[in-house]
């Protein structure tokens, strides 16, 4: 288990999450209602996690944006001549 800061877009708070998967700050995370938020690259504090409550902190999950139909990651579109 990884505990995370992240932040809503527009917004400047960050709060504590955690997560099962392995994200960098950057990376987008999908929380349990479905809203997206950024992953920071600031430092959780543990002693909070433990006077809170690991288990009262929300769980987020690595957002994967699909990729679109046409599209491929491997190599952009070719067309034959």
């Amino acid at each position: 288990m990884q505990y995370i800061k992240a932040k809503f877009p527009n917004s400047t708070r960050s709060y504590t999450y955690r997560t099962e998967v392995s994200v960098k700050a950057g990376d987008t995370v999908v929380n349990a209602k479905g809203a997206k938020l950024t992953v920071t690259d600031e430092t959780v504090d543990m002693k909070w996690v433990e006077t809170y409550g690991a288990d009262k902190v929300a769980v987020v999950k690595k957002c994967e944006e699909p990729v679109d139909a046409g599209e491929s990651e491997d190599k952009p579109n070719e067309i034959d001549h």
